[in-house]
């Protein structure tokens, strides 16, 4: 039914992920430090270079050892940034096991497809049968009268149709569905998935009078 409502599912889940998260952030916060650092030893360097281009010998050669340590501080950065990277992976490694044992704990075996489509089934045809039976004891009360009109034979010679349009199996519920079922697996599959047959439409309502 549309009107059901799942109970949460992953509660155990959310909150793995909510301390996972608070572990990324502090991981974020240094890896954003870092590019900062590494950032800044860029311009340092490209002033650097820049300057290399007018200096004379004295300060060239202090430009050169200022150059040199920017290299070797953007190198510890560089070893820095991929031990942050080992860092996450471990850390989804750290997680993993936590993931799944609260992912299998989830109650989805609560919601049986295959229960549903048994009860509106079982509601269907009850209802079906139901509706058959009454049309047919009313034709029953009927039929002596109708047949006594319909069944003699000089009747029959001018109408012979008469013997074969109405009769006990004349009078039940049309239905003139061209599928092989009414609900196919694969419809039923979709709908598992959350979404709804193409060409579903909504049946309309009958007015009771």
């Amino acid at each position: 039914m549309a009107g059901v409502k799942v109970k949460e599912l992953f509660n155990d889940v959310k909150k793995f992920i909510a301390a996972y998260q608070s572990e990324v952030a502090k991981l974020d916060q240094r890896e954003e430090k870092l590019k900062g650092e590494l950032e800044a030893l860029q311009l340092e360097m490209n002033e650097n270079v820049m300057s290399q281009e007018n200096a004379n010998v004295s300060d060239l050669i202090y430009l050169k050892v200022q150059a040199k340590e920017i290299v070797q501080k953007s190198e510890v950065i560089a070893v820095l940034l991929e031990e942050l990277a080992e860092e996450r992976t471990a850390l989804k490694l750290k997680y993993v096991p936590l993931y799944r044992q609260a992912l299998a704990k989830s109650p989805t075996g609560e919601y049986n497809a295959n229960e549903i489509v048994e009860r509106h089934k079982y509601e269907m045809l009850t209802e079906i049968a139901s509706i058959g039976k009454q049309m047919r004891l009313q034709y029953l009360e009927i039929a002596p009268d109708v047949e006594e009109v319909f069944q003699d034979e000089r009747v029959l010679e001018q109408f012979p149709r008469l013997k074969y349009q109405f009769n006990y199996d004349s009078y039940k519920p049309s239905f003139n569905w061209l599928e092989k079922s009414v609900v196919a697996k694969n419809e039923v599959v979709s709908a598992s998935q959350g979404n709804l047959p193409s060409g579903l439409k909504q049946p309309k309502e009958k007015d009771v009078k």
